[in-house]
């Protein structure tokens, strides 16, 4: 059985911007950290170079800003090494369980989130 390994790959920006991507393939850490450190080298060739559409990314602008690299190394890793993105549902679980009489069960957990405007009353 192949054994992938997911690799959690994220920034954080001013202003509170955010992101972060799940890459998945068969490799190990190590391997993983030369990849990503390949994707950094060819990344700062990139700055102030204006991509053309079709190349890389294909939007258009200059490389300057972090997101803009963040975008370029993801790309990088996953068309140049091979790397696939994958999702993470925290909300969703599968529970096993063996109940008295020996049967599987599963059962779905999920995580709802329940939202209510608050409204001021005067009435006391």
């Amino acid at each position: 059985m192949e054994e992938l390994n997911i690799f959690k790959i994220e920034y954080y920006w001013y202003e509170g911007d955010h992101k972060e991507t799940l890459l998945v393939k068969s490799t190990s850490r190590n391997r993983f950290e030369k990849d990503l450190l390949e994707a950094k080298q060819f990344v700062e060739k990139l700055r102030g170079t204006e991509i053309k559409e079709g190349e890389y990314l294909g939007k258009g602008y200059r490389i300057e800003c972090l997101p803009e690299f963040y975008e370029q190394i993801i790309w990088f890793l996953m068309k140049k090494k091979g790397y696939k993105e994958c999702q993470f549902n925290e909300d969703i679980s599968y529970i096993l369980d063996d109940g008295l009489n020996k049967k599987i069960n599963v059962t779905k957990n999920e995580k709802t989130t329940k939202r209510n405007e608050l409204k001021y009353s005067t009435k006391n």
